[in-house]
């Protein structure tokens, strides 16, 4: 019975959640910047899917950004954190691929939500991936957006999405969601490709580059106001 109630409590406060996201997002205003390098990735992969690489404080500005727009993969862990990330994400019209890494050499779904984000990638779908997640350290690259890219051919697209006023979080990224009636400029980078034969130092160096690339933008972004 309580293990009952305690679901549908959780039900209840994703649906909560989500009226209040979609509350705020019908009050944003964006600004797109270099939306036409969103093309450019499409164009260098056959397949024309890409991967969004994004840092995970802005994930709530650049969901809300490409809402209702593509349905474009989106990975979230099989914690109940997740649960929220994934409901949300579906609502806003995204896949939520679900998946955790290792906890206490259990594995928790992570493999085969990759495996199936991979297959996703091959067969045309774009996503995103919260580059420095889910623990960080914040704004820094890890490796798996660029392994993802070299077995998929997929170039790395970056984009960061910065509200003119917003909620900043006392967590490890500074997560931030924007108020109300904010305006929010969204900016691409130029598109990043891994070689399939990429050597481990390239792959490093490819990782870095999107840190680097991140980073700029942000700065741009925020020079310009």
């Amino acid at each position: 019975m309580k293990s009952r109630i305690s679901h549908a409590l959780h039900l209840c406060l994703q649906h909560i959640l989500w009226y209040i996201i979609k509350a705020l997002i019908s009050t944003y205003k964006f600004e797109v910047k270099n939306k036409e390098l969103q093309q450019k990735a499409k164009s260098l992969n056959p397949k024309g899917s890409f991967v969004f690489a994004v840092w995970h404080e802005h994930v709530v500005s650049v969901l809300s950004g490409h809402a209702w727009t593509e349905p474009y993969l989106a990975l979230s862990s099989r914690s109940k954190d997740g649960d929220y990330a994934a409901f949300i994400s579906e609502k806003m019209g995204f896949v939520a691929v679900r998946g955790s890494s290792k906890k206490r050499n259990k594995d928790k779904g992570g493999k085969e939500a990759i495996q199936e984000y991979v297959s996703k990638l091959n067969q045309g779908t774009s996503g995103g991936i919260t580059v420095d997640g889910p623990k960080g350290p914040r704004q820094q690259c890890k490796l798996g957006v660029v392994l993802m890219a070299q077995q998929t051919g997929a170039p790395i697209l970056p984009v960061v999405a910065i509200a003119n006023r917003y909620w900043e979080f006392n967590s490890w990224d500074k997560f931030k969601i924007a108020k109300p009636f904010a305006k929010i400029i969204m900016q691409y980078g130029e598109p990043i490709q891994v070689e399939p034969d990429a050597s481990e130092q390239r792959i490093l160096e490819i990782c870095n580059q999107v840190t680097q690339a991140l980073k700029k933008i942000e700065l741009e972004i925020l020079s310009s106001r």
